[in-house]
């Protein structure tokens, strides 16, 4: 099911707020794009609002950041609140409306103002293997070394710019490693120049010129880890502990130095063998280094393997090893989706373009069979790219197990860390 979204404008927003005071809820990538465009129409909010007791109290492009019962108390009137944490749109909405607020008058959801995200693949080949990834298993000659040239680059921002004036956000990769690509601090600088945000993520296993990188100004680095020391490359499959210590350093120092607004968070994948002592350590060192620490429960990422497994096949060896190491079960995770399979498609919002220029009918699935929306982003419309998207097959097949709510519903498994932190680590615990 993929739901019919009535978008807002700048001038509705400012309309619904008229004197009270404007919160965004959600102090990341996208909740720092929605800012810009107000401010670029003399709309200033008076603060963000996230759960994050580590932001509270900083300044985000001038604006404060307050954790939740900082703002939304009784009183009258209330804030207005645009809740910019797509993934958590539900769950925000819920805490507003626990506390008196009305949708659509008191607050609004950030998928209302921009109906779609935009990915693109500045990279198509990854240095890693990692087991959970559909890299692990896929044949060698699938690994593309295409890159997106600059020039290609250029052509989808001046799109993506001309045709989306709410998209000031985008994320330079899904699948590849974008620091692979000798473009990647022009293309963030030429994002930047027509106002938008650009967001990487890196395994921190190159040794390449973060700080060149850094200079460009992303908007926000995502890294990920899972295991400490030797542990680590049990599931970073082909990383090596010493570079991305180094790295994960390097890149904390120089974002002091050259642009301390870059977000920086570390998602700390936890399976039998990164829990415990491990568990304390990385998240010391992220306290150290002032990186924002996420720990989450890991799962198989490609939904190819796994509708190949809810179809009857077989998981890849790298999968099954994958998932003998995890401390959630795949069949606990796709019960509950199943679960969920009347509700809508969050990834349906979400267009991926690959570095060939082509675009997918799914982010979240690996493999080009079936799965192409566009031979070239440029040559086709957006409204002609969803609607095709609308009739793929993929969705169809996919929807029938609950599949589109996967990834959302591992989002809502909340670790015990200090159960967890107790525990002994080991791989086949």
């Amino acid at each position: 099911m993929h739901k019919t979204i009535k978008t807002v404008t700048v001038e509705t927003i400012g309309r619904m707020a008229g004197s009270r005071r404007i919160f965004i809820w959600g102090a990341g990538n996208q909740g720092r794009g929605i800012t810009s465009v107000l401010k670029e129409h003399d709309i200033v909010p008076s603060g963000f609002i996230d759960n994050s007791p580590s932001l509270s109290g900083r300044t985000i492009d001038g604006i404060r950041v307050y954790l939740p019962d900082d703002i939304i108390q009784d009183g009258d009137p209330p804030p207005f609140i645009i809740i910019s944490a797509f993934f958590f749109e539900q769950e925000i909405s819920q805490v507003c409306l626990s506390k008196g607020l009305k949708k659509d008058v008191d607050f609004i959801h950030y998928s209302s103002l921009k109906p779609r995200d935009y990915s693109i693949e500045i990279s198509g080949s990854c240095n890693l293997r990692c087991i959970s990834c559909p890299r692990g298993g896929a044949p060698d000659g699938l690994d593309s070394l295409r890159m997106m040239s600059f020039e290609n680059f250029k052509k989808v921002i001046d799109k993506l710019k001309q045709q989306e004036p709410f998209v000031r956000n985008i994320q330079l990769y899904q699948w590849g490693e974008p620091t692979l690509n000798k473009h990647l601090p022009d293309m963030i600088r030429y994002a930047g120049s027509r106002g938008i945000r650009c967001a990487i993520s890196s395994n921190l296993n190159l040794r390449v010129n973060y700080r060149k990188i850094i200079e460009s100004k992303p908007e926000w680095l995502r890294l990920s880890a899972s295991g400490w020391e030797n542990k680590y490359e049990i599931t970073h499959t082909g990383g090596r502990w010493p570079l991305f210590l180094k790295n994960l350093k390097t890149v904390a120092r120089l974002r002091q130095q050259v642009y301390p607004e870059m977000k920086i968070e570390l998602y700390y994948h936890l399976y039998k063998h990164s829990i415990g002592k491990g568990l304390l350590k990385f998240e010391t060192l992220c306290k150290g280094l002032d990186i924002e620490f996420h720990p989450v429960f890991a799962y198989l990422i490609s939904l190819d393997d796994v509708l190949r497994y809810l179809e009857g096949g077989k998981l890849p060896d790298t999968a099954i090893d994958a998932q003998n190491k995890m401390l959630l079960d795949l069949d606990q995770g796709l019960e509950m989706s199943k679960k969920q399979a009347h509700l809508p498609c969050d990834a349906f919002r979400s267009i991926l373009i690959n570095p060939d220029l082509s675009v997918s009918n799914c982010m979240m699935f690996f493999y080009p069979e079936g799965n192409r929306a566009a031979g070239n982003f440029l040559d086709e419309s957006i409204e002609r790219i969803m609607d095709k998207r609308k009739s793929c097959n993929l969705c169809k097949r996919c929807m029938v197990y609950g599949l589109h709510r996967y990834c959302g519903v591992y989002s809502t498994f909340k670790p015990d860390l200090n159960s967890l932190a107790g525990q002994v680590a080991g791989e086949n615990r």
